[in-house]
C-alpha cells in the first residue's frame, strides 16, 4: 500500500473532496428539488465512488482509526433526521451514506489486520437497509485493492458495474468516475493553487462532514416553501 507523507500536502485529496460535495450537491438537487431532470442524478453518480476512495485514503492516513469510526457513526446518526424529511421516509426505513461509510471503515480496518471479521460488513449491508448497500461495501473493497493492487482493483470495479446495467438503471455510470480516482492515483491530481494547507484544518474537516445534513435541511427547506 502507498505510503503516506504528513509533510506532504494533497491538494489532488482536496480536488476530490469539494468534487465530491459538488456533484453529491448536484444529485440531492435533482432528488429533492427536480427529479424530473434526470441529468442531475447522473451527475451525481460520481459522488459515491470518490467518497468511497477518499474514505480509503482517510484510513491511510488517520492514527486513529477508532475514532474516525465514531466521528463517521455520529454524523451518521446525526444525519439521518435530515435524510429522512430529504426523501420523505419514515426515519428508519433507510439508512444515509454515513452508515455505510462508517461499514466501510471496519471492512478496510479488518482487511489491513487479515482478520476474517471483514465479512461482517458486508453481511451487515444485507441485513441493515443502509444506502447503496452491498454494491457500497463491494466498491469500498475493490477502491481499497486499487491502492496495492491498481489494475485488479479497476477489473472487479468495471465487471460489478456491467453486471448491474440491466438491473440498476444509472448507478452503473459511477464508473465515470474511475479515470478521475486514477488520477490521483497516478499523482497526476496535484495542483500548485491547492497546495496551501489550510490554517484550520479540524474546522475544514469538520465543514465536510457537516455539510451533507445541512444541505438536506435546506434542500427540504426549498421544497417546503416553493
Amino acid at each position: 500500500m502507498p505510503s503516506v507523507d504528513a509533510n506532504n500536502h494533497d491538494s489532488g485529496r482536496d480536488l476530490l473532496k469539494w468534487l465530491a460535495l459538488a456533484t453529491m450537491t448536484i444529485d440531492h438537487i435533482g432528488l429533492v428539488l427536480y427529479p424530473q431532470f434526470l441529468i442531475l442524478r447522473i451527475i451525481g453518480r460520481l459522488a459515491f465512488p470518490i467518497f468511497s476512495y477518499l474514505l480509503v485514503l482517510g484510513m491511510e492516513s488517520t492514527h486513529d482509526p477508532r475514532r474516525y469510526f465514531y466521528r463517521m457513526l455520529g454524523f451518521a446518526f446525526l444525519s439521518q433526521i435530515p435524510f429522512a424529511i430529504a426523501n420523505e421516509i419514515p426515519i428508519w426505513q433507510h439508512l444515509n451514506i454515513f452508515f455505510t461509510l462508517s461499514l466501510g471503515i471496519i471492512l478496510i480496518y479488518s482487511l489491513e489486520k487479515n482478520n476474517i471479521l471483514f465479512i461482517i460488513p458486508f453481511v451487515a449491508s444485507i441485513i441493515i437497509p443502509v444506502d447503496y448497500g452491498i454494491y457500497g461495501l463491494a466498491t469500498i473493497l475493490f477502491l481499497h485493492e486499487m491502492r496495492s493492487f491498481k489494475w485488479t482493483g479497476v477489473a472487479f470495479l468495471v465487471s460489478m458495474n456491467l453486471l448491474l446495467i440491466p438491473f440498476a438503471s444509472y448507478q452503473p455510470l459511477a464508473l465515470l468516475a474511475l479515470p478521475i480516482i486514477l488520477l490521483h492515483i497516478n499523482g497526476k491530481l496535484n495542483f500548485t493553487l491547492l497546495k496551501k494547507e489550510t490554517k484550520y484544518p479540524k474546522i475544514t474537516r469538520y465543514f465536510f462532514y457537516a455539510y451533507y445534513p445541512i444541505h438536506l435541511l435546506v434542500l427540504s427547506l426549498i421544497r417546503i416553501i416553493g
